[in-house]
């Protein structure tokens, strides 16, 4: 009778919990999900540089109108920007681009660009972001 009432225990104890099976099933499934949203938030952060990018040249290239407009000249230089008694731009935070490297100008007469060298960090190249660039339709 002993036995019996052991061999009950034995069975209730096993379709209490979960097996190694069951477990290692869900933390494969929740591996694969967590690598997933790694890679989606990866990517967006991509896109989210890129596009702060794009208005931090935009921007800049307001700031050099403005300028124009208070000194009747176009800045030198991007420094010029942050400096005077009333500078158009607080800091010179704004000076930089999501990757850390300065924005820089070039004046073509009484035009300005503004032109970020991208994630690559080198000017010139194919991810360069520039005020002057056509807008790409998705």
């Amino acid at each position: 009778m002993m036995k019996k009432n052991e061999e009950n225990a034995v069975v209730q104890s096993m379709k209490a919990g979960f097996t190694l099976v069951e477990l290692l099933v869900v933390v494969a499934i929740l591996g694969i999900l967590g690598t997933i949203a790694v890679q989606n938030v990866i990517g967006n952060i991509g896109k989210a540089r890129q596009t702060a990018a794009e208005q931090g040249v935009q921007s800049l290239h307001e700031a050099c109108t403005t300028y124009y407009i208070q000194h009747k000249r176009l800045p030198t230089s991007l420094d010029q920007l942050t400096e005077g008694e009333e500078p158009i731009l607080e800091s010179d935070k704004g000076l930089y681009d999501p990757w850390d490297n300065k924005y820089e100008m070039e004046t073509k007469g009484k035009k300005v660009i503004i032109k970020s060298a991208g994630e690559d960090g080198v000017m010139g190249t194919e991810d360069d972001i520039r005020s002057d660039a056509k807008k790409k339709k998705n």
